[in-house]
């Protein structure tokens, strides 16, 4: 593709204040049928718990009944519903089905047939950002664990986390390839860890076909180790599952990237609890770091990780990397707990001291950053709330990897149907204990009571914004919303939800004492299809700090973001929400949606582009609005300016059924017509596919002021595909 540096700084950019790069189509004021109502099930649900129970001496124990566990959830006792030992060999149901339980029925203790000690076993090995002496710590910790034997049934999979979430390895139990992979995690650049992410994409990608209900997987989707997985559905294949959830992680990453220390980390831990909660079994994380920043004013964030973790059945062990130091390992915790210590002593004196009286009042905030600090203490949280536990200072890793491998391949698996149906968001904190008071006992902290919406939990944050949707439509301020049709996957295909709303809509509170102001707000969109069922749900909660003096430059500015979707081929209806949570207002939007049949388009949607930005970081494989020269901001309008001309990106698909060593190269015609008559045409030289077998093109047109229908015709292996869009240029 060749896009002259000169034409595009020739088409300008506004002040563009972007959180998340999106691509934005205007939304389409069109009359779909009245909806359904929306509904959330607070259904009760089963709670299961993965139990360690050792001896002081950590060893462990094995040999224990249901009986010798009590649990209770907010303290009031629970009914075990069912107890294993997984690593065994029989399973005993030891109550009633859940209608009786939640009818207080006594529990009837029974025998059930034997369960198969081969469910699989999944685990995450995430190396988070970090210096060169802790690399060599992560590498020998990565390598004890990998040392350690692995059954049949227990994969894992290499993840570092540099900005973005990249993928070096899917699910294998191939440990020399998994070795290699931690090697390139821990010294490959970040091309190559772009390069490595896009590469799982692509494979995964490429090698899933068939139907929602019967997923199947080719030989090939392992790049390195390439197990027969024949033709199997998902639901007899969990690895078809794994590899899966591996491409949505890598695909879902434009959430992830914040300016707050720490919440890009949260953000991916959060993202590969969503999608490794939907496979089999039991799943672990290894998260590697220097340490865990919990982001000052959003603990509410991390015990959402928390929860979302424990209801997934997902386990996090974490590392620190940093090993054996001289100094503290928590300094900055330390000193801003000294200067909170003084501060709380010096109350009583000079307490008509205006500067006293302003420390008094900071007192607070800094015992929270002091929390914030405490790097350990944050992982302890995480690992312990989700029945794992910490590593600190230590440089030998062996013994800690030797048992986490012990608790993966045994443990208690222990099942009750919460006493309470109440799914009013609230913290549940769970509590397992033993008859013998000298055993240790680990396991998941707790979970937010919250209802279910198309199988799927609801995040906190999500119900108001539902609330509103139910209530019918309002608007307070005016947003944007489309949906972008992306790249073809399996029975339909990738769409990305956009949202774009003016930075003065949002009600910013500035705080006088940390001269920031709070940029609050919450997207969320409902995907129904033609007969009113939610088929997807996307949502997204930005919450930031910005400087006083950055504020009015912010207000400027717009906030664009983007999640995606994939939808089977059908009729859909939208429903869109944006909210200022901070000035209590909100607008609701609602667009049709056509999906075609896969296979019947190769080109995606055509965008009218505003202006691109220059990469920081390779390019994600996983936003379809980044090419090799930058990231694509669309015009929200589909208008462009007479002076500066107008250029149009989209992204054409190769061909599927070609070889993807040497695709058929397509040809692409672009025609502009005004009054149905053409006036404009251009053939561009689509170049070489990029490393996801695709071809981005950025064609640019002077056109005189007026209004036009740009046409896309694609041509390739015998197939034709066209598509068009409306652009408005202006004066």
């Amino acid at each position: 593709m060749h896009s002259p540096r000169h034409r595009l700084a020739a088409l300008g950019c506004a002040l563009l204040t972007t959180i998340w790069t999106a691509a934005i189509l205007p939304a389409q004021d069109l009359q779909p049928p009245e909806s359904l109502p929306t509904v959330i099930r607070s259904n009760v649900r089963e709670v299961v718990l993965d139990v360690v129970a050792r001896r002081k001496n950590l060893s462990l124990v094995t040999k224990l009944k249901a009986s010798d566990f009590t649990i209770t959830e907010d303290g009031v006792p629970q009914t075990i519903r069912s107890f294993r030992l997984a690593g065994g060999r029989e399973a005993r149901v030891i109550a009633a089905p859940p209608s009786q339980v939640r009818a207080g029925g006594p529990a009837a203790p029974a025998e059930a047939a034997p369960i198969s000690a081969s469910e699989p076993s999944f685990v995450s090995i995430v190396f988070d950002q970090m210096g060169a002496d802790s690399r060599q710590n992560a590498l020998a910790a990565a390598t004890d664990f990998l040392d350690q034997q692995f059954q049949e049934n227990t994969e894992a999979a290499i993840f570092r986390l540099n900005l973005r979430l990249n993928a070096i390895h899917g699910f294998t139990n191939d440990r020399a390839a998994l070795a290699a992979a931690v090697r390139k995690a821990l010294n490959g650049n970040a091309v190559e860890l772009a390069s490595a992410s896009a590469n799982v994409l692509n494979e995964t990608d490429y090698t899933i076909t068939g139907s929602q209900t019967g997923i199947s997987i080719n030989p090939g989707t392992d790049l390195t180790k390439e197990p027969d997985f024949s033709m199997s559905p998902a639901s007899a294949n969990p690895l078809s599952e794994s590899q899966i959830a591996v491409a949505a992680m890598i695909t879902n990453q434009r959430g992830m990237v914040d300016d707050l220390a720490g919440m890009k980390t949260w953000d991916a831990l959060l993202r590969i609890i969503r999608y490794e909660s939907v496979l089999p079994g039991r799943k672990t994380v290894l998260y590697l770091s220097d340490g865990l920043v919990d982001p000052p004013a959003r603990h509410d964030f991390v015990r959402t990780v928390v929860s979302a973790a424990n209801r997934g059945n997902v386990t996090f062990y974490c590392i620190d990397v940093r090993g054996l130091t001289l100094s503290t390992s928590n300094g900055a915790s330390t000193g801003l707990m000294k200067t909170a210590a003084h501060t709380s002593r010096t109350q009583s004196a000079a307490l008509s001291s205006p500067s006293a009286a302003m420390a008094q009042a900071q007192e607070m905030d800094q015992v929270d950053q002091a929390l914030s600090a405490h790097v350990q203490l944050n992982m302890a949280e995480l690992a312990e709330g989700t029945g794992g536990f910490a590593v600190f200072n230590t440089n030998d890793f062996k013994k800690s990897m030797a048992r986490i491998m012990e608790e993966v391949r045994t443990h208690y698996e222990i099942s009750y149907v919460p006493a309470s149906e109440a799914y009013d968001g609230q913290y549940r904190k769970i509590k397992v204990t033993a008859a013998d008071p000298s055993l240790v006992i680990q396991t998941r902290d707790g979970y937010f009571a919250l209802p279910e919406l198309n199988g799927e939990v609801v995040q906190p944050f999500e119900m108001s914004a539902l609330r509103l949707l139910s209530n019918g439509p309002r608007k307070d301020f005016e947003f944007r919303a489309a949906a972008l049709r992306f790249k073809p996957v399996r029975d339909g295909y990738r769409f990305e939800m956009s949202f774009a709303l003016p930075m003065a809509s949002l009600t910013m509170l500035q705080d006088g004492n940390t001269h920031k102001a709070r940029v609050h707000a919450t997207f969320l969109a409902l995907i129904k299809d033609a007969g009113g069922q939610v088929t997807g749900k996307v949502s997204r909660e930005i919450d930031r700090e910005v400087p006083d003096e950055q504020l009015e430059q912010f207000r400027r500015g717009e906030t664009i973001v983007t999640m995606p979707f994939e939808a089977a081929a059908g009729k859909y209806t939208i429903e869109a929400v944006a909210m200022d949570p901070e000035g209590k207002r909100a607008s609701t939007k609602r667009i049709s949606l056509v999906v075609p049949k896969p296979g019947e388009s190769s080109v995606s949607s055509i965008e009218v582009v505003h202006g691109i930005q220059p990469l920081g970081a390779p390019r994600d494989p996983g936003d379809p609005l980044e090419f090799a020269g930058g990231k694509v901001t669309p015009a929200l309008s589909q208008s462009s300016s007479a002076k500066a001309g107008t250029a149009l990106f989209f992204v054409v698909y190769a061909d599927r059924n070609a070889s993807r060593t040497e695709p058929v190269k397509p040809r692409i015609t672009v025609e502009f017509f005004h009054d149905g008559k053409a006036v404009a045409l251009a053939k561009p030289d689509v170049g070489s596919p990029d490393e996801l077998n695709s071809f981005p093109i950025l064609q640019y047109t002077k056109l005189p002021a007026g209004d036009y229908l740009a046409r896309v015709t694609v041509e390739q292996g015998g197939r034709v595909s066209r598509e068009s869009t409306s652009v408005s240029v202006i004066p």
